[in-house]
């Protein structure tokens, strides 16, 4: 059923924004130290503030306990409480559902882990699922709870309905986003994150996102909320953006969250012109695909402030990359590697392993590549089968135990019946490593004994280590 047209209520809506996550409990946090406050929380914040709700958001991002949301409870009396969901903070927000339902507020999840794994929140104690973009949504929801309507169905909403899911119709997604207000920095504790920032790298580091959705069919990739849709913020309000950035907070660094960014080159020429037209003096890193990233534009993208370029790599295998559906091809991430590394623009390499079919060749064609080009940074995980995939489709009758999922480490335990056990895949995590420690000694160390060291390595991997580990198990 849709929701009834209601004008706004006489009573102002309060709605309590809370990010259930903290930085001290997340292994790949200790690890990289990259803090951002959520953009989803902000930006809804500063919708509903501008529809006319009254908006708090309760970030435990630099908590230790959960008293801030404690006392926002019992002093705000909010009466709905929207939770934004991560796979890391389910445990915490089903508990933080249950204290806020106590206190007589509404709650409603959503975010990527509540929108793939709907029922499991419903029937664990949340009263609703935004499954799809949230501010409409969510401003609908507020409207009727402080009407007094009990909560239903409405649309872009699931509920559990006489112990079943029932989930509303699907809301249009928003077609202008430069009508959405800047982010409402101000209910979070900016200051926070950007000292800690400085603290680390000396640089005010905050983020920005200037599209919604990916139009690319990467197999492993959930797209729960806004889909392979394709929407952009127009230069002008991206460079309004960064400007408010530098000017309130004094910003001098951005990464670009969008899931690709740089899709539209004629988009990214116009912003670029824009940057340098207004002299933002800013640094930037982003997230690009190698079939994107052309080469003859990063010399650009490096005079415009590009320092650090989070690719997608996955394998070093053609034959992988085709079963993930990447659509992206070795010549590629060799051509972007060689132009990157000559330009001085540092690379983040994303690299997958366990992925259905992988052979023992396979695995060893994505060390291979790493060796070659030495990217600064990286990150290795095992492949995570994720609801509504086609990766989870195709291990559904494999999977583990489905509670596994919610403590896996960071990519590092197998959830399904892969090609080989667990222990060969964190071995290949650590070898990984060994080679990032040994390319790190360029310059201090003779490269013939670089080389041997690598050699030697190889050997116990093929004589030792895999015979060991996968008592000559053959893939499936």
């Amino acid at each position: 059923m849709t929701e009834p047209t209601k004008p706004a209520p006489a009573e102002r809506p309060r709605v309590l924004l809370v990010d259930p996550y903290r930085a001290r409990d997340d292994p790949m946090e200790r690890k990289f130290i990259e803090l951002y406050p959520s953009l989803g929380l902000l930006t809804l914040a500063a919708f509903l503030r501008s529809h006319g709700c009254e908006v708090s958001i309760v970030d435990l991002t630099f908590s230790r306990d959960d008293r801030d949301f404690e006392r926002a409870l019992e002093r705000w009396r909010p009466q709905v409480v929207g939770l934004h969901t991560k796979t890391l903070t389910y445990r915490r927000s089903i508990s933080l559902a249950r204290r806020a339902k106590s206190a007589g507020a509404v709650v409603v999840a959503g975010g990527p882990d509540a929108a793939t794994r709907t029922d499991e929140y419903l029937a664990d104690g949340v009263d609703a699922v935004a499954y799809s973009e949230g501010e409409e949504v969510l401003l609908d929801l507020a409207r009727n709870v402080a009407s007094g309507r009990p909560v239903e169905p409405w649309s872009g909403l699931a509920v559990r309905k006489d112990g079943k899911v029932v989930r509303g119709p699907p809301r249009p997604f928003l077609k202008d986003l430069d009508s959405l207000p800047l982010p409402a920095w101000d209910l979070v504790d900016m200051e926070a994150y950007l000292s800690a920032w400085e603290r680390k790298t000396g640089e005010r580091r905050a983020a920005i996102l200037t599209s919604r959705g990916c139009p690319f069919h990467c197999s492993w990739c959930s797209k729960p909320t806004f889909g392979t849709t394709f929407r952009q913020q127009s230069p002008a309000r991206v460079l309004a953006e960064l400007r408010a950035l530098r000017d309130r907070y004094r910003v001098n660094y951005v990464r670009f969250c969008d899931d690709v960014f740089g899709i539209q080159r004629s988009w990214l020429t116009q912003l670029l012109d824009g940057m340098e037209r207004e002299r933002l003096d800013l640094h930037f890193e982003c997230l690009a695909r190698v079939d994107l990233l052309k080469p003859d534009l990063l010399p650009r993208l490096k005079a415009a402030g590009l320092a650090r370029v989070y690719v997608g790599v996955e394998s070093g295998s053609q034959r992988m990359l085709d079963l993930m559906s990447r659509g992206t091809r070795l010549s590629q991430v060799e051509s972007v590697a060689t132009a990157l590394r000559r330009e001085g623009i540092r690379q983040f390499w994303f690299l997958m392993l366990g992925y259905p079919g992988e052979t023992l060749e396979d695995i060893e064609a994505t060390p291979a590549l790493f060796r070659r080009f030495s990217p600064e940074e990286y990150s290795v995980s095992i492949a995570v089968p994720i609801p509504g995939t086609r990766f989870f489709d195709s291990v559904r009758d494999r999977l583990k135990d489905p509670g596994a999922r919610r403590a896996s480490d960071g990519g590092k335990t197998l959830l399904y019946e892969a090609a080989y056990p667990n222990r060969l895949y964190r071995w290949q995590q650590t070898r990984f490593r060994i080679e990032a420690a040994l390319a790190r000694t360029r310059g201090r160390l003779p490269d013939r004994a670089r080389e041997g060291l690598s050699r030697t390595a190889d050997r116990f991997n093929e004589k030792v280590a895999t015979p060991l580990l996968t008592g000559g198990k053959k893939p499936r």
